[in-house]
């Protein structure tokens, strides 16, 4: 009769050290974060900050680099956790998701440009244009077998920086193809590409199996808790569901 109240006790009580511990270890710690270079910083500026204020002792050491790269990066022991999409895979089971939020690829364009006036543009609207190409956009080599084989344009300019390509964008050098949530420069405009229409869902990925320090766990609890562009994470809400 007794023993279920001490098996509670004892079990609360492994618990409570085992939080105590990783408190002490959050005092002084180092995380290895990888971001994708295509997420607009807003909102990953205020997790940091959220990070930072709630666990003081751990250090964000962060790398900025492309969803194929931080893929290859984690598996290899080299990051420990990551932002990022890559919607040309399938699910990979040695990865664990959690998804935080899901956004539209838009049409960026001069705000001069005739195609601005419209509400959503097909991809032969774009036929003949000049095209500015991201080059470290996850849909490189994925998104065009979509297309019409008759629509084409010509490519003018190729960076591996999202300012760069809107600045060339706002000087009337072409247009682009761009996360909703990047388009962040007041002299374009963003318009939905349809027929076909592409999402992207980023998440927040770990490897499968892996022992993590409690910095990863801090990180996922305050990914999980803020909001991302006013809406809970995803995987919150699939949660519960």
């Amino acid at each position: 009769m007794v023993r279920p109240h001490l098996q509670a006790m004892y079990d609360e009580s492994r618990a409570t050290k085992r939080l105590a511990q990783d408190f002490i270890q959050l005092k002084k710690t180092v995380l290895r974060v990888g971001i994708m270079c295509t997420i607009a910083p807003t909102l990953l500026v205020e997790l940091i900050a959220s990070i930072h204020a709630r666990y003081p002792g751990v250090e964000l050491s962060i790398v900025d680099a492309s969803a194929k790269e931080l893929n290859r990066r984690l598996l290899a022991g080299e990051l420990e956790i990551a932002v990022y999409c890559l919607p040309a895979e399938s699910d990979d089971e040695r990865m664990h998701t959690m998804p935080l939020f899901r956004e539209q690829m838009m049409i960026v364009l001069p705000a001069s440009h005739p195609l601005a006036e419209k509400n959503a543009i097909r991809p032969k609207d774009l036929n003949g244009g000049n095209y500015l190409n991201r080059v470290n956009c996850e849909f490189n080599g994925y998104a065009g077998k979509f297309f019409d084989s008759d629509v084409s344009w010509k490519m003018v300019y190729r960076s591996e920086r999202d300012d760069w390509i809107l600045a060339m964008v706002r000087s009337g050098l072409g247009f682009a193809f761009m996360p909703e949530y990047a388009v962040n420069d007041p002299g374009v405009v963003a318009r939905p590409l349809v027929e076909p229409e592409f999402f992207r869902q980023v998440n927040l990925v770990t490897v499968r199996g892996r022992p993590y320090s409690p910095a990863v766990g801090a990180l996922v609890r305050e990914a999980m808790r803020m909001k991302w562009h006013g809406e809970q994470a995803i995987a919150v809400k699939n949660a519960a569901a």
